[in-house]
């Protein structure tokens, strides 16, 4: 059973809110622009860069990716991404904006020259008060050659997660990673080494055991996590970010799941979260996320502020939100391409997001950090509603959260309750959404509006 398709993972009752979402075809770029000029929610702005190739199709990868063959397509498709910054820079330049975060992902980001990242952030700069660095997801095979990573360093890069998934081999065989271990410490070793202001490694448990291919029972996969976890922050890494490994309709690995060669221990999710949450507690880290834990109170975080805004989203593929707009970038590389080389916009769903909804985001954002304040709802100019208060009241008498000054904090039950509703959420609506968009290459034939 893969964890995609299991019902074993809802939420206790209190947090089960099916997701399903309706997004409606941008049919005028004038309109589109105008909207997104309207409700930007806030000066202080996130940047998501999404590059979508890989040298090869990761077996259980739940993202929008193709593999690398030309690099010069890869060369018109950077030129693409400064187009398409160009185009909202001019749209919200006299808005006297403020870019906090600039995060790359895919994909595999690595894969881009990092000279590229300077001019990125230049063309920005023209439009933007640009106050951050880039962060860069980062392949270990990429990352084993210290000159590289100095490079990457030396263009402006100042954060990396580095896609490790686990230091053992046969884990890494289960998702079907061509790296080494050997590569995943060189790695890690060397951000660490280049000076980076931050250093995640990402990590991947729950793995499947795939028969006659390689043999996982639960406790290996329990104990390789528990070592993957030490290995992490024994190298010198910041931050460990932790994820149940998704089996999407979408991925190669899922015929193997149809074909009943899978096995995944989908109930066991608690016990992987258990042992990051030890771990975290004896090694005296933070928890930052239901799913990443930190030496300090701060997180490489690469599209949070997809849930709240104001976040841009740029390359195909994309997702942003205004605060009270979401919208889509086209998920076929060579109709984004074709877009901005002719003037157009590559967005091609949209919604409106109400007050009802950005606070419902809001609140699914700060469960996912462990606390809930009123006074960041008020910050935003959001009254928190009876809804959301009787659900906290109630969250707190089923032992999910206590009271705390303020507001309230996640207990353990509630992380491990919250974590599961995160893995959730990412299954019922990007991952889907990816698949969805992803099936629809002519984009003159897309339907007026998808309901996911």
């Amino acid at each position: 059973m893969s964890l995609l398709d299991s019902g074993s993972l809802s939420v206790h009752r209190l947090l089960r809110r099916p997701t399903r979402i309706e997004l409606f075809r941008v049919l005028d770029a004038g309109v589109h622009a105008g909207v997104v000029r309207e409700t930007i929610r806030a000066r202080d702005v996130g940047v998501y860069v999404h590059v979508p190739y890989c040298r090869s199709t990761c077996m259980f990868c739940p993202y929008f990716r193709k593999v690398l063959r030309d690099w010069g397509e890869l060369n018109m498709y950077l030129n693409a991404l400064l187009k398409e910054a160009e185009f909202y820079g001019k749209l919200l330049e006299d808005l006297n904006l403020e870019v906090v975060e600039v995060h790359v992902g895919g994909g595999t980001p690595s894969l881009v020259p990092p000279h590229f990242y300077k001019r990125f952030v230049e063309k920005l700069s023209e439009f933007f008060n640009v106050r951050c660095g880039v962060g860069v997801e980062a392949n270990p095979e990429d990352f084993k050659n210290l000159k590289v990573v100095e490079d990457f360093y030396a263009s402006g890069v100042d954060e990396v997660s580095v896609g490790v998934q686990s230091f053992d081999e046969k884990v890494l065989k289960s998702v079907g990673r061509r790296h080494k271990p050997e590569d995943c410490v060189a790695a890690v070793e060397n951000s660490v080494r280049a000076g980076f202001k931050w250093v995640n490694v990402d990590l991947m448990f729950l793995t499947p055991t795939i028969k006659d291919y390689v043999e996982l029972g639960l406790e290996e996969k329990v104990g390789a996590f528990r070592r993957d976890l030490g290995k992490s922050i024994e190298l010198g890494a910041h931050q460990v970010t932790y994820y149940a490994t998704i089996i999407p309709k979408n991925s190669p690995g899922h015929r193997l799941a149809e074909l009943g060669k899978l096995i995944q221990e989908v109930d066991a999710v608690d016990r992987f979260v258990e042992e990051a949450l030890e771990f975290a507690e004896g090694s005296k880290l933070y928890l930052t996320r239901v799913y990443s834990i930190s030496r300090k109170p701060y997180e490489y975080a690469t599209v949070n502020l997809e849930m709240v805004g104001p976040l841009i989203g740029l390359g195909a593929g994309a997702w942003s939100n205004t605060g009270y707009y979401q919208y889509i970038n086209v998920h076929d590389v060579a109709n984004y391409i074709k877009l901005l080389y002719n003037g157009m916009t590559p967005a091609i769903y949209a919604r409106r997001l109400g007050e009802g909804s950005m606070v419902w985001r809001l609140l699914f954002d700060q469960l996912s950090t462990g606390v809930v304040r009123e006074a960041v709802f008020e910050s935003m100019g959001l009254r928190t509603p009876f809804r959301v208060r009787a659900l906290l009241k109630l969250m707190e008498l089923s032992g999910l959260v206590e009271k705390v000054a303020g507001g309230y904090k996640l207990t353990k039950r509630g992380v491990l309750e919250v974590y599961k509703s995160v893995i959730n959420y990412v299954a019922d609506v990007p991952v889907k959404t990816t698949g969805t968009l992803s099936k629809q290459a002519d984009v003159s034939e897309l339907p007026l509006k998808i309901a996911i």
